[in-house]
């Protein structure tokens, strides 16, 4: 999705409603939770954090006597998130940026429900990544939940396939789905969900310690279904990164 779909999509009336669809329902509240609790784990004493595609703005409304930032590229979703967090500093900013004037500047870096997946190919989740890592200070942390395609399409593909009548290897990378919403007027369109496998391999680059941490389960039978990225140890001298994960600037 480019910027002004971005930012059509999460207008007023959607800001306004977006809490009571995805943090407030009953299915939500344990994933919310868990999500608060961890974010609280995380924060180190005195430190500086930044939520990525802040949204409404709930999760630093959590933690009111921490310094902290937001990101949003929907003006809309700014103005909520003003109101739950006033006086702080909140920029209107696309992801897919660059900030050099962020490098290694928060302690704490998250990037909170799947927003890293409104581009348009795996290759832009790339740049994502690499922005959320390059804000990230030297002794700091990031964490990512993850938009799992195994939960998301019910099927449990392989990762890597091994049985290939080629000589190369074939990698199942992620997919490409909708959501669409509120009566069909309101669509999630194309976004790209990376396995969990392709995340941390792409972020061990930048983090010596890339860790998955299971949600506790939504309802019986969702043991593992939900699962987040703990990235820490950064590396201040990345390697360049191969062919399936260099990030297009």
């Amino acid at each position: 999705m480019d910027r002004d779909e971005i930012r059509k999509l999460y207008d007023r009336d959607y800001a306004a409603s977006y809490e009571g669809k995805f943090l407030h329902t009953a299915i939500a509240q344990s994933d919310r939770d868990f999500e608060v609790k961890l974010i609280g784990e995380l924060l180190k004493p005195g430190g500086a954090w930044l939520d990525a595609a802040c949204g409404t703005g709930y999760f630093l409304s959590q933690f009111q006597k921490v310094q902290r930032t937001g990101l949003d590229l929907s003006p809309s979703m700014i103005e909520q998130a003003r109101q739950a967090n006033p006086g702080i500093d909140l920029v209107e900013w696309d992801l897919r940026d660059p900030k050099p004037e962020w490098s290694n500047r928060w302690d704490l870096v998250t990037c909170m429900w799947y927003a890293y997946g409104l581009v348009d190919s795996l290759k832009q989740v790339l740049q994502v990544l690499a922005n959320l890592a390059d804000w990230t200070s030297q002794t700091g942390k990031l964490m990512i939940p993850i938009s799992n395609p195994r939960m998301i399409a019910r099927s449990n593909y392989p990762y890597q396939t091994l049985d290939t009548p080629w000589d190369g290897e074939v990698f199942i990378e992620g997919i490409m789905w909708s959501y669409v919403d509120d009566q069909g007027r309101k669509c999630h369109a194309h976004q790209i969900s990376p396995t969990p496998e392709f995340m941390k391999d792409a972020l061990s680059r930048w983090f010596a310690s890339v860790e998955e941490v299971a949600y506790p389960p939504a309802m019986p039978g969702w043991e593992g279904v939900r699962t987040a990225l703990v990235c820490s140890q950064k590396i201040l001298d990345p390697a360049p990164a191969g062919p399936r994960f260099a990030p297009r600037r």
